[in-house]
């Protein structure tokens, strides 16, 4: 009798961790190919990565982004243009994403970057919030600086790996907020 109670309380053990956390840690990202949207998309990646996320990054064309994004082959977008651009996709597949906004530090927009009434917004698949939330809270707050932007593609211009670009500068950025913090 004592083996079996030792033998259930292992199986529910078991089946009590299993259950533990059922969130999703891969995050499948899409990026346009201009190198300001794969600093913003490599920069998103890197915080992800940062957090435990297994992110993956493919690059697209826009439609190709709403389509995939909307057939759940794909999970978020920061490079996605509304509103101008982006209007015939919206009304064919907004149905099943959601618009977590523009992440460019509520600057006005800078011609170099994006069109003057188009800023880059992150564009998530509705479900990721159910499969990954900690994800989507962290691209809902992530912002970037268009000057943040220009020094990651220098990174990338030097080394030619937008990871290491990325990851680098995001390093950077979390040190020298530490040592202010110390001083």
């Amino acid at each position: 009798m004592r083996r079996l109670k030792i033998g259930l309380l292992s199986l529910a053990v078991l089946l009590l961790s299993a259950c533990g956390d059922a969130t999703s840690r891969d995050v499948h990202l899409l990026s346009g190919a201009a190198p300001a949207e794969l600093a913003r998309t490599h920069l998103a990646a890197a915080a992800l990565k940062q957090q435990n996320f297994n992110v993956t990054i493919e690059e697209a064309r826009l439609g190709q982004i709403w389509q995939r994004l909307w057939a759940g082959k794909a999970d978020a977008s920061v490079t996605v243009w509304l509103p101008q651009a982006s209007a015939p996709f919206v009304e064919r597949f907004f149905d099943r994403l959601d618009d977590l906004g523009p992440k460019d530090g509520r600057l006005a927009a800078e011609a170099d970057l994006w069109p003057a009434k188009d800023k880059p917004h992150t564009l998530v698949r509705r479900s990721l919030a159910q499969d990954a939330p900690q994800a989507v809270a962290l691209l809902k707050d992530l912002q970037w600086q268009p000057a943040d932007i220009e020094q990651i593609i220098e990174r990338w211009q030097q080394s030619q790996n937008w990871t290491l670009a990325a990851e680098s500068w995001l390093a950077e950025q979390a040190s020298s907020s530490v040592d202010v913090r110390q001083e």
